[in-house]
């Protein structure tokens, strides 16, 4: 018997929310009245499935709250993402790097990225490349120097830049500002050393008359 006292109604609830609930419906069904299908199917949905189901839902969620704010979880999974990120680039580099001699130089860098599908792909990485002129940039903020990239530049340039396109827009006005700067400095230098002449001119002139 599933009902009669007040232990087997509570076993029996329990059995209709989260066990073999079709039976007990079905008795309730034939012996009390037919009526009970409404109650069966309601307790079900809003009971067996809405309440527990949120309640399921809470659990995972403070596990994987728990499980990210572990160190040694956070620490592998960076390292994974470090390693995916770096599988996935040195597969660019291949890619472009036609002449095979393992570094890049802006021409062959520009060639692949005017691809649309490597464009998407970078996209996908959070690296955002809308025209010639842009992957150009890219290209000046991933080389050190020396007008070629490395395999190992590309990876950590791009694991550097990576995100919204703001980063990247940083990064090209850090870059121009560098170069202001530079050429003011050289200016600066220009500039006095042209005063010192005339300075030094005006004083040889006086000192003639």
């Amino acid at each position: 018997a599933y009902f009669g006292t007040c232990s087997r109604a509570i076993l029996s609830m329990f059995e209709l929310t989260l066990g073999n609930w079709p039976v007990i419906a079905r008795i309730l069904q034939d012996k009390v009245s037919e009526w009970y299908f409404a109650f069966s199917i309601a307790h079900k949905v809003t009971i067996g499935f809405a309440v527990i189901g949120v309640i399921n839902g809470v659990f995972m969620q403070e596990t994987f709250k728990v499980a990210g704010s572990d160190d040694k979880i956070m620490m592998r999974q960076r390292d994974r993402e470090k390693k995916l990120h770096t599988k996935k680039m040195k597969r660019l580099f291949e890619h472009a790097d036609e002449s095979g001699d393992g570094i890049l130089d802006m021409e062959e860098f520009i060639q692949v990225l005017e691809n649309p599908s490597v464009r998407t792909w970078l996209a996908a990485q959070d690296l955002s490349i809308s025209s010639n002129e842009a992957a150009a940039n890219l290209f000046r903020l991933l080389d050190d120097g020396d007008a070629a990239l490395t395999a190992m530049e590309l990876v950590d340039g791009v694991a550097r830049l990576k995100g919204p396109a703001k980063s990247m827009d940083l990064a090209v006005f850090k870059l121009d500002f560098m170069k202001f700067k530079e050429d003011v400095s050289k200016l600066a230098e220009l500039v006095e050393s042209i005063g010192g002449q005339v300075v030094e001119g005006g004083f040889s002139k006086a000192h003639a008359s």
